[in-house]
């Protein structure tokens, strides 16, 4: 049997910033439609509308896969970076969408650029921070 190697505090921290922010993205996605609604012009808002469904399948699995991983990631468990692996596929696909062909710069700055590099950034983090917390020994 392998020795349990205690993660620094720093690990501790990360684990639940990651948790937070999932929890805090979940919920503001569930209010992104309706913000959107009322602040973009009727031709933005039907082209959010018109999203096909396999972008709402992708944009689900990033959630719940990055969501899963921060979980397994607080539990200690190595599945976490299979987790944030996916998350950050599957992000880098929508979010490249979303700043590419979903044409909504008039809309919101904060929306169409800001808020996807900073998922991205966060995702792309949490990946190799996993990977790292792996080849430490602090997941198992």
């Amino acid at each position: 049997m392998g020795l349990d190697i205690k993660p620094p505090a720093s690990f501790w921290v990360v684990a639940i910033f990651a948790l937070l922010w999932n929890i805090i993205e979940i919920y503001f996605s569930s209010f992104e439609i309706n913000f959107l609604q009322k602040n973009s012009t009727a031709e933005e808002f039907e082209n959010i509308q018109s999203l096909p469904v396999w972008y709402i399948v992708v944009f689900i699995i990033a959630l719940f896969s990055e969501m899963l991983g921060s979980f397994m990631l607080f539990m200690r468990q190595k599945i976490a970076t299979k987790f944030f692996a996916m998350s950050l596929i599957t992000l880098l696909f929508i979010e490249s969408y979303w700043l590419f062909i979903l044409d909504i710069n008039k809309t919101s700055i904060v929306f169409s650029i800001i808020i996807p590099i900073v998922v991205i950034a966060i995702a792309t983090f949490l990946y190799f921070y996993s990977k790292r917390a792996t080849k430490e020994g602090w997941l198992k």
